[in-house]
């Protein structure tokens, strides 16, 4: 499903209902109850909004946020459904697909429909194109979204100019250094490909149609399309070279081998966070070191370039709400107003709170160059056809794949393995597959 028609959707669902419902901030008026699962990373933005709102009792609990894919989200759901109460009135969700998920009947219509009054027009229409594509599950609308995951490039500014390298604007060109990396600074790397969001970073950004829900029951999944076959035949002589290893970004000794030892990374927003900044980094570089640049494009610098999304959170509001109303507008808050965006560790999908959140970051000068100009035309430009759906790509990339990279296996080989297994997860829950649009 297209970003672009999933977000036309959901504007023209609500757009001529009348109802005056949820805004960016509660009334400080507003009393009542809720109850707040959310992970740790959250927890900021969740305390802010009770101490802001005093006469709101909140109840919050911490839970994993469904962490890489685990389906604690789901699990919990199901034992409520189950016992018959217990259900929160919102719940945050660090995995994209979780609404997917959730749609599945034996969940039973958790998520409340958000774009039948619930939340205002004016403020979906605020949300950057694409931003809601993963909450839309056929025309309802069913969360919103948190932060966007779009892949840059990310340059080691001061060993890109030791070398003489030039930034590269083209796959191609990236490869090139890679390889130059491969035999003039053996060690040093351009990338890494043992992650489980690879198929993400590299099959979406190829525009590979191996996960493409063309309509709500159909998945186009064709491992052999040329743009998936010209992305592995580029790939396959730097995983060969070791100039992009197969390790995992976020492993606690990757920082340890190759903080030192990293040229460019292609990766999420979040990286700014995950990996570069700060003590709790995986790098915890020193100022100035890193910089974002716009996503590759293939071929030729002016071609249209697009770019994979690997993650990005979700506020999802339960159906047995109490206060559907109170729920709504506290949701609403927590995903879009500046006060909580601003403690968000990922760049925000609503476009006021966003500006807000990369004033922020490139006011701290820790970037070689500002965020602002690399991610304000980034979160334009992820791919629509790499869609969230109710199978966890990720997963079966890392269960399937990754195993056989590490043995010596070319990428090449492997996107026929993640095509067979995306086509075998969408039939078992029901989708028919086609190889061609």
């Amino acid at each position: 499903m297209a970003a672009a028609a999933g977000l036309a959707l959901c504007l023209g669902a609500v757009a001529g209902t009348g109802i005056s419902s949820a805004t960016t901030r509660a009334s400080s008026s507003s009393s009542g109850k809720l109850t707040i699962w959310t992970d740790s990373a959250r927890l900021p933005m969740v305390k802010l909004y009770a101490k802001d709102h005093p006469k709101v009792k909140v109840d919050i609990v911490t839970f994993d946020g469904g962490a890489n894919g685990d389906g604690s989200v789901e699990s919990k759901i199901a034992l409520f459904n189950r016992v018959g109460h217990g259900w929160p009135d919102i719940i945050f969700s660090e995995e994209a697909n979780d609404v997917q998920r959730l749609a599945a009947p034996q969940f039973d219509n958790f998520a409340s429909v958000l774009n039948k009054g619930l939340v205002s027009t004016s403020v979906l229409k605020n949300y950057a194109t694409g931003a809601l594509a993963p909450c839309m599950v056929g025309g309802k609308l069913e969360c919103l979204r948190n932060d966007m995951a779009f892949d840059v490039l990310w340059v080691n500014v001061p060993l890109m100019k030791k070398w003489g390298y030039s930034v590269p604007q083209t796959w191609q060109q990236w490869q090139a250094i890679g390889m130059g990396v491969a035999k003039n600074h053996p060690g040093y790397i351009v990338g890494t490909a043992g992650d489980s969001f690879d198929d993400s970073i590299y099959l979406q950004a190829a525009q590979c149609p191996v996960n493409d829900l063309i309509n709500s029951y159909t998945l186009l999944d064709d491992p052999s399309s040329p743009n998936c076959t010209r992305m592995g035949k580029l790939l396959d002589p730097l995983v060969a070279d070791k100039s992009l290893p197969v390790v995992y970004s976020l492993a606690s000794t990757f920082g340890k081998q190759y903080a030192s030892k990293t040229l460019m990374l292609i990766g999420p927003a979040w990286y700014s966070g995950a990996i570069f900044e700060g003590s709790g980094s995986e790098f915890n570089s020193p100022k100035g070191t890193w910089a974002a640049y716009p996503p590759l494009a293939w071929g030729s610098p002016s071609a249209k370039a697009w770019t994979g999304d690997v993650g990005g959170g979700l506020w999802i509001m339960s159906s047995h709400a109490a206060d559907p109303k109170l729920a709504a507008s506290a949701m609403t808050w927590l995903a879009t107003s500046t006060p909580s965006q601003n403690l968000s560790q990922g760049y925000p999908g609503y476009v006021p709170a966003a500006k807000s959140w990369v004033a922020q970051q490139d006011a701290g000068h820790f970037f070689a160059s500002p965020l602002a100009p690399t991610f304000s035309k980034a979160v334009g430009e992820v791919w629509p056809g790499f869609a969230e759906s109710p199978w966890d790509a990720y997963g079966l990339w890392a269960a399937n794949a990754l195993p056989n990279l590490a043995s010596g296996a070319s990428f090449s080989s492997q996107i026929g393995v993640i095509g067979t297994q995306l086509s075998n997860a969408a039939q078992s829950a029901g989708f028919q597959v086609v190889t061609k649009p």
